[in-house]
């Protein structure tokens, strides 16, 4: 038991060999795919604005997080990210059955879990690198900085809806699960 505990908080925390790969490949899979199911489901679109839209809808949070606080972004420093999305975006929309297989119910299944994975651990990061710039200047009112720091890992956790849909698409309907999940996660940090 203390074994598949051991190997469940490995995976939980991302603290296994390739984590950061098949995290960053299954999120540019999600992101590739979304596209490829919604805005350009015909396939009418021109390449470069599909990729674009595939890379902003699977890394929306992580393009911005840094450039927000005035650093730069892991995107444009680590190849890692542009190179899963680069492989992605061909397999969803070049490969023979690429977008077929990424829809199956076990590609899909796999794909959750990593990209979830990616989520909730970047959630985590950006409100880390929040608190971390606002903790010198907390309110009057408590002594560390509590609202922005949820506020800009949830924002941060939503871009890619943000992208995909629009702003107003995104919201009309009232808060979103992923803005329920990353508000929830961020309060219990």
């Amino acid at each position: 038991m203390k074994a598949f505990l051991d190997v469940l908080v490995a995976f939980l925390t991302g603290q296994f060999k390739y984590s950061a790969e098949l995290q960053a490949f299954w999120m540019a899979i999600q992101g590739a795919v979304a596209v490829r199911k919604g805005p350009n489901k015909n396939k009418d679109m021109a390449w470069f604005h599909s990729f674009l839209l595939s890379v902003l809808s699977g890394y929306g949070g992580a393009a911005f997080t840094n450039i927000w606080m005035g650093k730069p972004t892991s995107m444009m420093s680590n190849d890692l990210n542009f190179g899963s999305c680069i492989l992605a975006y061909i397999i969803v929309n070049f490969m023979p059955f690429g977008f077929q297989v990424c829809t199956t119910i076990p590609v899909v299944l796999v794909t959750t879990v990593f990209a979830q994975l990616f989520r909730s651990l970047g959630v985590i990061k950006f409100t880390t690198v929040a608190f971390e710039a606002f903790k010198e200047n907390p309110s009057a009112y408590y002594p560390i900085p509590v609202f922005g720091p949820i506020m800009f890992g949830t924002i941060l956790g939503n871009m890619s809806g943000f992208f995909l849909k629009g702003f107003h698409e995104y919201l009309k309907y009232g808060m979103p699960w992923p803005f329920q999940n990353g508000k929830f996660q961020d309060t219990w940090l």
